[in-house]
């Protein structure tokens, strides 16, 4: 795994003023982008120059994982609370939100409004349910869990808009956001007679194509890396707008980006299947006290809650019994590897249908 680069003044990114004897604590923060779908292999295709840099200063993984349900409901109520689909029960996008446990294991942010009501939380999404089913749950009473700021807008561009409103105007703590057009693109539109297609390949080195599940050059979808690329440019413009932030030099962000599930691995615009292609995710990390992801360990989608709750200054209750452990960060403790929950059914599975997610 890719050792950080992030140290002394080499760490442009964070425009740490280097020199400095006895520098005042940093307010830790929190940024989570999340990519909707997006194949980790595509992110090597793809001309995604400011993921590029931000893969070159920070930390990388292109072989994370998320649970062998892998569709959006179930991978983001992963990230999102730090436990598997055995605790918070959601298998689907649809009907299993009414079986959901999520007053037992709530979102992220809701932890950090009871422990830290005073911190400024901020979800942005464009797929609703992470807002409405995750986030509000009725179990939390449609409350919200008291975050600061619940957004669902109706495009990745009013979610690129909010955010730098957000970093422009007010002064968050943590921000979460998602983008979904990526996804969209994978698996197409049948009412425009578009396939899709989750292939990052032209179909030039076969053997490339092969080994990426039903990614042949029949089903190669520019559309698909397209998407990326605007959402690419889209994280470059968030990036820029956090580092212009007037005490930006005062504040201690950390970085991740992180979609909710692969695709294209069994059916070639769907995903949801036990295998590699679909199951296979990716983490980057950027920050000052980023340092190196644990050897030789499998990262998984649950980790990202823990470490950001970590980061935040939580001590993390045991009584939570989270599944995610924190990862990449000075502090953070030994990592444990732990077995994955198999919630995967094929006598009940349909794939995606959104459905689309």
């Amino acid at each position: 795994m890719k050792k950080s680069t992030l140290s002394g003044c080499l760490l442009a990114f964070l425009l740490i003023a280097c020199g400095s004897e006895n520098p005042a604590p940093k307010s830790a923060r929190v940024m989570i982008i999340g990519m909707d779908g997006a194949r980790a292999e595509a992110l090597n295709v793809a001309n995604t120059p400011h993921l590029d840099q931000l893969r070159a200063d920070g930390l990388a993984d292109l072989h994370a994982i998320t649970g062998d349900v892998s569709l959006s409901g179930p991978g983001w109520a992963s990230m999102l609370t730090g436990v598997w689909c055995d605790k918070h029960h959601v298998v689907d996008n649809d009907a299993s939100w009414a079986q959901s446990q999520f007053d037992l294991y709530p979102h992220f942010m809701t932890r950090l409004e009871v422990v830290r009501p005073q911190l400024r939380t901020v979800s942005i999404s464009h797929w609703p349910a992470i807002n409405e089913e995750i986030l509000c749950a009725d179990e939390n009473g449609d409350d919200c869990g008291q975050v600061d700021q619940v957004l669902t807008v109706s495009s990745d561009a009013a979610v690129r808009d909010a955010v730098l409103a957000e970093l422009r105007d007010q002064d968050p703590d943590a921000i979460f956001m998602q983008f979904d057009d990526i996804d969209h693109a994978g698996h197409g539109d049948p009412e425009t007679f578009d396939p899709g297609g989750f292939c990052p390949f032209s179909g030039g080195d076969m053997a490339e194509a092969e080994q990426s599940g039903a990614c042949t050059p029949v089903n190669y979808n520019p559309a698909y890396l397209a998407a990326i690329e605007t959402t690419d440019a889209y994280i470059g413009e968030i990036l820029q707008a956090l580092r212009a932030r007037p005490q930006f030099s005062e504040e201690n962000w950390l970085v991740m980006v992180s979609p909710d599930h692969g695709g294209g691995g069994t059916v070639f615009n769907q995903h949801g299947f036990p295998v590699e292609q679909d199951r296979r995710t990716f983490l980057f990390m950027l920050g000052q006290d980023v340092v190196a992801f644990p050897d030789a360990a499998q990262l998984k989608i649950v980790d990202i809650a823990a470490t950001a709750l970590f980061h935040l200054g939580l001590a993390l209750d045991p009584d939570w019994d989270l599944d995610g452990q924190p990862i990449g960060l000075e502090a953070a403790p030994s990592y444990v590897e732990r077995e994955i929950p198999s919630c995967y059914d094929p006598a009940v599975f349909v794939p995606d249908s959104r459905s689309q997610d």
